[in-house]
């Protein structure tokens, strides 16, 4: 009873009955466009630490003065939140304590140059395919006959009317425009 009179309470403050919408989380990154980050990324007053496509920190500015430190870097239970005194120091700590996560097999100086290396990932190539077989290279022929026949028929039917080529000859004296089709067939004397 307690419970439901809590869940309606709560629906009432929200404004309806309607449980309030999922908000995506801070690192979604939704229908991507432009390149994949990497590096360090300023974002307003929020810097974030891109590797491998996904934020694995940020500092951002805390309500109470100086600033918080947010540190995800592989599992679950690896995540750190800390105060810093600035930016500076939170960078250079979390450069650190991801460096040493994300890159345990190298020396740590390796591992925060690569880490902070601020080149856009760029998308890997498309795999080659297999070769096409004899009936696949006949389908795409038949194909781009029938594709480029039904071009020309589309572009025969755009083009614009032309007048016809053979024009009527005019005639050319005062005498000749007076002549009636009906009195054209008379001889002359």
């Amino acid at each position: 009873m307690f419970i439901k009179g809590i869940r309606a309470f709560r629906s009432l403050c929200d404004g309806g009955p309607y449980p309030a919408p999922m908000l995506p989380s801070l690192g979604y990154q939704g229908f991507r466009t432009a390149p994949i980050p990497s590096g360090w990324v300023q974002m307003g007053e929020r810097w974030a630490l891109w590797w491998n496509g996904r934020e694995v920190a940020s500092v951002t500015p805390a309500r109470e003065g100086g600033y918080r430190l947010h540190l995800d870097a592989l599992k679950m239970w690896q995540t750190k939140n800390a105060p810093v005194a600035s930016i500076l120091q939170g960078k250079r700590f979390a450069e650190r304590w991801c460096a040493a996560r994300l890159y345990p097999g190298l020396p740590l100086r390796e591992a925060v140059v690569r880490l902070t290396d601020n080149t856009p990932i760029k998308p890997a190539p498309p795999l080659p395919g297999l070769p096409a077989t004899r009936e696949q290279q006949r389908q795409a022929e038949r194909l781009d006959a029938a594709a480029a026949a039904a071009s020309a028929r589309v572009m025969a039917a755009l083009e614009p009317i032309r007048p016809p080529t053979e024009i009527k000859p005019r005639a050319k004296g005062p005498w000749k425009g007076r002549i009636r089709p009906s009195n054209a067939d008379f001889s002359r004397v």
